[in-house]
């Protein structure tokens, strides 16, 4: 399975005063809740409104599972559950819930079939980003650039 990237030059957090092109994975945006089941439906027996419907009442169900501690399994994806830390007090009655847990959160741990599709992807690059700006390809880059080297001024291979 192929995973997109496209090259973005951004700044080096070492040195701060150069610019190093860096891989970052191709967004093409986000499916709403309607392409999300007519995709997940796709050669299937279940309608769109059934697989929402199915997904709705698992969000309904499941969050409070989650809230109490229960790691709910999503599928072959994986599994997601809570997590959170808090600062600790010296006297058991000086703990207060409320000011003390932090960084409350949800962590996803991707299943062995998920991870082993993304251990298997092999990348390919689909555009550059520059000052903001997308280019569909390097070779567009390039033009755009004027980094393209005329063919009457080619190496001739000899």
């Amino acid at each position: 399975m192929k995973a997109n990237y496209n090259l973005v030059k951004r700044v080096n957090p070492i040195r701060k005063d150069e610019q190093l092109w860096y891989a970052a994975p191709a967004s093409k945006g986000s499916l709403d809740a309607d392409e999300t089941a007519a995709l997940a439906v796709a050669d299937t027996t279940l309608s769109k409104g059934e697989f929402k419907h199915v997904m709705e009442v698992s969000s309904e169900k499941l969050t409070p599972a989650i809230l109490r501690g229960v790691s709910v399994t999503i599928g072959g994806l994986g599994k997601l559950r809570l997590s959170f830390g808090s600062k600790g007090v010296t006297n058991i009655e000086e703990f207060d819930a409320q000011t003390m847990i932090k960084n409350a959160k949800f962590i996803f741990t991707p299943s062995k079939e998920l991870k082993a599709a993304l251990a298997s992807a092999t990348f390919e690059a689909e555009g550059v980003v520059e000052d903001g700006i997308k280019y569909g390809s390097m070779a567009s880059y390039r033009k755009a650039k004027g980094l393209v080297t005329p063919p009457d001024e080619e190496p001739s291979g000899e």
